[in-house]
């Protein structure tokens, strides 16, 4: 009895109008909030903080609860609410498709390169994959489906998971260097500022070999900038006939070919070279074809102490060679070595740009480090926050490991490599992209349409499909849709990405929602009825 009566009140509680009007209001707000957090910060972070979390799913449970309830409240049947049975049965339906597909459905996307195969779905969660290659160990790490910075507590032969950002940009920092080097040895790294009226780009130069993330040259538009150790700037500034310079990396002096009655001979084509005498060692040098000296087999020896710069061959496009804080370049076949003061500017002979040194060390090293940001999306796309790290901690050092850049480390003769990457799984059949076509709007570059024009590798042969706007691709229980593209290099070759989905639920939901559809006219129908003058009703029941 007592089992009777506590039943009764669970119905009577969630199966009231008021619960269901509160319900449905906390509902519609996380709905709000989840529209407003998509349209500003992107469907993935809505996911994470509203759509995929236990309180919404608890909130839906709820619902569907007083969805439940209220159908009992109004047993035994009665001809009455026919209709209102037939709404809340649609409801539950919907609901049960939607758990279904919740719990055992799969919603992710394949990217497809042009003429590449592959079988790989991304999902959403992220995970963290450690590699040990000698040892024949891989361990995967499943990471929290957060939107926030997380603290991690775990840990893998001697790896420690610190923290997780699921947003990111990389900041410069100037960090210590991690490894001991000979006394005396120093690797220069700068910061540079190059501007004019019109633009400004600062960048980091580096010669430090733990800067894997810096390089020692670049293009900036026509301008090529190259980044040499410091001492070869006296050298550049030698007007010497030859324009040849020669870089012990070893001895870290340089010298001309006049300075050391070095002879510049011609081969029978024409061609300047020289050879030089290093000890016991002797150095082929062609100064036209290569920095290096060559061997015997006419290949060049990159890693010879010794390399020859040709001054000629940067005369003709703007070369700016940087030594830290000094600067060359030729104007009209005449050098020029500039020194770069402080907070001061040089005047460089180009486009009336200017260079300013913010930043120079020989001692530490620059580094990009991950830290967190909310993110921000335009046109469906995000543009701060589209990267994920994550911080490792290896042998008492601190290692950023990004979903853009894996970290590969040596220690103690042991390779480890480590990967932040999207959960995938495999599909039992191959895609490969043939063709991408977009469509632009009129006179802009802005897409209107964009389709894709694969190829379905099967046991039972290839089949071509063309995927498009309201034009899927369905194969076993899977539905690919036209998701977006990207853009490969700097020519017109595009690939393309798919949504790959499977929807295990939807056949509730569709019998649900043509329920819902039929249960409302009925209901409609009866009400009407009941309130008509002919009718046999004479007094009415209020309705959920």
């Amino acid at each position: 009895m007592d089992l009777t009566k506590a039943w009764l009140k669970i119905e009577r509680f969630f199966g009231t109008l008021k619960f269901a009007v509160i319900i449905l209001s906390v509902f519609s707000i996380l709905m709000i909030i989840g529209t407003l957090l998509e349209s500003t910060y992107g469907t993935d972070y809505a996911n994470r903080m509203i759509y995929k979390t236990w309180l919404f799913m608890g909130v839906q449970f709820l619902m569907f609860l007083s969805i439940t309830m209220a159908l009992f409240l109004r047993l035994p049947p009665k001809k009455t609410f026919y209709g209102f049975y037939t709404i809340h049965i649609g409801l539950i339906l919907m609901a049960c498709g939607s758990f279904i597909t919740w719990h055992s459905g799969i919603d992710g996307h394949v990217t497809l390169d042009p003429n590449t195969p592959t079988q790989k779905v991304e999902l959403g969660e992220d995970q963290v994959q450690v590699r040990l290659p000698q040892k024949g160990k891989m361990a995967v790490l499943n990471l929290p489906y957060t939107p926030l910075e997380t603290d991690l507590k775990e840990e893998y032969n001697e790896i420690k998971f610190k923290t997780f950002y699921p947003y990111s940009e990389n900041k410069l920092e100037w960090i210590e260097e991690k490894s001991q080097y000979p006394l005396g040895v120093s690797f220069p790294s700068t910061q540079y500022l190059l501007f004019n009226d019109n633009i400004s780009q600062d960048f980091v130069l580096s010669l430090h070999p733990e800067a894997p993330n810096f390089r020692s040259s670049m293009t900036m538009g026509l301008l090529n900038l190259h980044y040499l150790p410091e001492k070869l700037a006296e050298c550049f500034g030698r007007k010497n006939p030859s324009k040849l310079i020669f870089w012990d990396s070893i001895k870290r002096e340089c010298y001309t070919p006049e300075e050391k009655n070095i002879s510049i001979n011609k081969t029978t084509e024409g061609k300047s070279f020289v050879i030089l005498k290093d000890g016991e060692t002797l150095y082929s040098f062609f100064p036209e074809l290569s920095p290096w000296p060559y061997n015997d087999q006419k290949e060049p020896i990159t890693q010879s102490p010794i390399r020859v710069f040709n001054k000629l061959l940067f005369e003709k496009k703007p070369h700016l060679f940087l030594f830290g804080r000094k600067a060359a370049f030729s104007v009209e076949g005449e050098w020029e070595v500039l020194t770069i003061k402080n907070e001061d500017t040089v005047d460089l002979p180009w486009m009336g740009f200017e260079l300013q040194v913010l930043n120079h060390t020989t001692s530490k090293v620059p580094a990009e480090v991950p830290y967190y940001v909310s993110p921000i999306q335009k046109e469906s796309k995000l543009i701060r926050g589209d990267q994920k790290a994550i911080l490792t901690e290896i042998r008492g050092q601190n290692y950023w490991v990004t979903d853009k850049k894996p970290l590969n480390l040596l220690v103690d003769g042991e390779n480890i490599k480590i990967h932040l990457v999207k959960k995938t799984l495999s599909l039992p059949f191959e895609l490969t992209l043939n063709r991408f076509k977009m469509k632009t709007n009129p006179g802009t570059n802005e897409p209107a349409s964009y389709e894709s024009f694969v190829q379905l590798f099967t046991e039972n042969g290839t089949q071509n499909h063309h995927i498009f706007m309201n034009n899927p691709l369905k194969f076993q229980g899977f539905t690919f849709y036209q998701s977006s593209y990207y853009k490969l290099g700097d020519g017109q070759i595009y690939g393309s990405v798919l949504s790959a989905n499977i929807d295990p639920g939807r056949p509730f939901k569709y019998l649900g929602s043509v329920l819902l559809v039929f249960g409302g006219f009925w209901h409609y129908m009866i009400r009407r009825k009941k309130k008509s003058p002919n009718s046999k009703f004479k007094t009415s029941e209020a309705l959920s």
